[in-house]
């Protein structure tokens, strides 16, 4: 019996629905079980105006790193008003979200609106493409422009 397309769409859904729990929650272990050891993070949005990626984090291992720094840079990370969307194959789920974080030492807060493409294979994360306002980060981050 072959399987049907809502078993890739539900674990493509369980999968980032996972991902992004382990996210808020700061929990590197349960992202690393969500991930694919050859997972690809993109981080598609452009501080010099380019149509290049900012980053691109290759392998588990790359993206938990990546990860770990983000939890030494925030005390509190919320992604709220959710609008998931599951691709006619069942591995592609895009999320909107106005993302909230609590920057460490400061207490500041940073705000930003994020698409997120989730590839899926097998109930893991295969590839993140990461879209949001680089002008925003460049605000709360100091991240250089141009």
């Amino acid at each position: 019996m072959s399987p049907t397309l809502e078993e890739p769409r539900a674990g493509s859904l369980a999968a980032v629905t996972a991902y992004l729990a382990a996210f808020e929650a700061g929990d590197p272990a349960a992202l690393s079980d969500v991930l694919a050891a050859d997972v690809v993070h993109t981080l598609a949005l452009s501080f010099d105006g380019g149509v290049g990626p900012y980053l691109v984090l290759t392998g588990r291992d790359e993206v938990l790193g990546f990860f770990a720094g983000l939890l030494r840079g925030t005390s509190r990370r919320v992604l709220a008003d959710r609008r998931v969307t599951a691709g006619a194959d069942g591995d592609v789920v895009f999320v909107e979200s106005v993302g909230t974080a609590e920057l460490a030492g400061s207490g500041a807060r940073y705000r930003n609106v994020y698409v997120f493409k989730f590839e899926c294979a097998g109930g893991r994360v295969r590839r993140i493409t990461e879209y949001a306002n680089p002008v925003a980060a460049h605000k709360a981050l100091n991240v250089p422009l141009g």
